[in-house]
């Protein structure tokens, strides 16, 4: 199971938020948002790319975005080199987006690290965000809205490790492969006001639809796009 997250991993390596987050909402915050979005809140609509930060498989974020055109766009002074804290503590390079901003804030990661060119992934993470990502997710939702964008359950990774939460199986749902050669990434949290259960913690995969995985209010924490490599076709 642990190495089934290897690609998962290079997923993680991109953020709306920065690297230090602050705790995540209370469970009736969690229920509050999925409530409205349930009752036909809303999916961000972007005036611009530029102006919302919507997470795309395409431009800006196309595989053949650099540092440069990036820059172009949203202004050389906020496309920045970063080290950060990846999982397990390993140190990871990404270019962040605003990296001062934690409304704003993305992560995105080039096969060329040294050159910044040739981009594999976009990441949006942590609380408040004005980052949409893909098919209207965002930051915050909980497990039912999440299910009723990709029009179906999921399967995702037991809590309390450092691979924990993230969705392994989209099930043939509207987010699994968004475009060609591009996927979905997203991870969930639980409240820190909830006891989480003894079921859902460990790497065993689990549905969305379990009876534990609902009681424990989890939320979106990141969500990320990945641009495959030739090996993955």
């Amino acid at each position: 199971m642990r190495a089934a997250f290897a690609g998962i991993s290079m997923l993680v390596l991109a953020a709306c938020g920065g690297p230090d987050q602050a705790e995540g909402p209370a469970a009736s915050d969690v229920a509050e948002t999925a409530e409205a979005r349930a009752e036909g809140g809303a999916i961000k609509i972007p005036a611009t790319i530029a102006d919302t930060l919507t997470i795309i498989c395409g431009k800006p974020f196309s595989q053949d975005a650099t540092a440069g055109t990036l820059a172009e766009l949203f202004g050389a002074q906020n496309v920045i080199p970063e080290t950060i804290r990846g999982p397990e503590g390993e140190p990871r390079n990404v270019t962040a987006i605003y990296p001062g901003d934690r409304a704003r804030r993305i992560e995105v990661t080039f096969l060329n690290e040294e050159e910044r060119t040739v981009l594999t992934s976009v990441s949006s993470r942590g609380g408040a965000s004005e980052c949409t990502g893909p098919g209207g997710v965002n930051l915050g939702d909980g497990i039912e809205t999440v299910e009723r964008l990709n029009k179906g359950p999921f399967t995702l990774s037991g809590f309390g490790w450092d691979h924990g939460g993230y969705v392994t199986d989209w099930q043939g749902g509207a987010l699994a492969e968004i475009a060609p050669g591009c996927v979905t990434a997203v991870r969930f949290n639980i409240p820190p006001d909830v006891q989480m259960a003894d079921a859902i913690l460990g790497d065993a995969p689990h549905s969305s639809r379990e009876p534990a995985i609902r009681t424990a209010s989890a939320y979106v924490e990141q969500i990320s796009i990945r641009w495959k490599e030739e090996h993955e076709y």
